[in-house]
């Protein structure tokens, strides 16, 4: 979760009013701030190569007769150039307190308008509204190709090489590992961000840029707590639906990979006697991998039984809730959802928010089935 304290947390269990701001960067200088955003939405989504997509209107009263409209490369919100930072003001009487939810990358700006006015005979610009869409800066990194195969030039830390792929900070949130001798890293469209997201499997999870605007590594397996949702009308909580879907729970995983000479190396991991066992009643729902970080027989078969292990020991669905806003929660965390019929503790994988005064959530919690 991003940074709070006791205080906040009792704010965002009761009433308050809330407000989206943004601040513009044009590479590491913020050449605007506090501007307006309204008719705004926000989404996240763990398993998406780009995490954080949005749009919205940034309203802007001129001072001296400005305009913020972008003409082609120009301008301040021109989407060759332009960085936003959204920050949520929150309020209820005294406290106010400001959360960055990011920085994302201007990528379109579908419409744009200045309002005139005539001041001693001349027509002045006093106001300008700005339609904008934009991403998170993973895309920043999925539109910088690789110009040719590359191999990694140190093959001791996957943290250094996000570094090097990326050029962007990178918070160590797992165990570093090193990077197999044998990889290449292909020349291809969205190459380099590929390259990103295969280390971050290699360090057991999933890689993404942060609300500072780090690379991390959200991990697989689910942690502590970081955080409480309740259910009732005066709590967090609103609705909640529950789904269980079979299609990703594996009983047979089947390992295909290569040694450091190009022979295939073979695993194969099986659930054991019991309800999920392949030749009973669920019958067999099997999976295939490859990794080229694996390069032996006990690499490979410690592979495919640890992704075994997780299909099994897991038994994950998505649980949609829909709850007050909260800009303190980020993708990966775990949250425990208190009051409904059963506990349910999941980890973050969806996030909207929006102008309204709710959001939508998606845990993916693990129980019996």
């Amino acid at each position: 979760m991003r940074q709070h304290d006791d205080l906040f947390l009792d704010v965002l269990s009761g009433s308050f009013t809330r407000q989206v701001w943004v601040n513009v960067y044009h590479g590491s200088d913020r050449v605007a701030e506090d501007l307006r955003l309204e008719g705004w939405s926000l989404e996240w989504d763990l398993g998406a190569k780009v995490t954080a997509s949005g749009s919205g209107t940034i309203v802007y009263e001129s001072v001296a007769g400005e305009s913020l409209v972008p003409v082609g490369t120009k301008g301040i919100l021109s989407p060759f150039r332009a960085r936003l930072e959204l920050v949520m003001e929150i309020s209820a009487g005294d406290f106010v307190r400001r959360v960055s939810l990011g920085l994302f990358r201007v990528t379109k700006v579908p419409e744009a308008r200045d309002y005139t006015a005539h001041v001693n005979g001349k027509s002045v610009v006093v106001a300008s509204r700005v339609a904008v869409s934009f991403l998170s800066l993973e895309e920043d990194v999925r539109r910088r190709g690789l110009r040719s195969d590359e191999n990694p030039p140190s093959l001791a830390s996957c943290y250094n090489e996000i570094r090097r792929l990326t050029g962007m900070p990178v918070e160590e949130t797992v165990a570093d590992a090193s990077i197999p001798a044998s990889t290449t890293w292909e020349a291809k469209q969205d190459g380099r961000l590929d390259a990103v997201k295969t280390l971050g499997e290699a360090l057991g999870g999933t890689a993404l840029v942060n609300s500072a605007g780090a690379w991390t590594i959200v991990p697989d397996e689910v942690g502590d707590v970081d955080g409480t949702l309740q259910l009732g009308e005066q709590g967090t909580v609103l609705d909640v639906g529950a789904e269980i879907d079979t299609d990703d729970v594996y009983n047979v995983v089947v390992g295909q990979f290569e040694d450091e000479n190009r022979n295939p190396i073979y695993a194969v991991a099986v659930a054991p006697e019991g309800d999920l066992d392949p030749d009973g009643l669920y019958g067999e729902n099997t999976r295939y991998y490859s990794s080229d970080f694996v390069k032996t027989k006990a690499q490979a078969e410690s592979a495919v039984q640890s992704i075994l292990d997780l299909s099994l020991g897991s038994r994950q669905y998505d649980v949609q809730i829909q709850c007050h806003v909260n800009p303190l929660v980020e993708l990966g965390d775990v949250l425990e959802l208190a009051g409904y019929s059963s506990p349910l503790v999941g980890q973050l994988r969806k996030v909207s928010m929006s102008d309204s005064p709710y959001m939508n959530v998606t845990l993916r919690v693990s129980r019996d089935l």
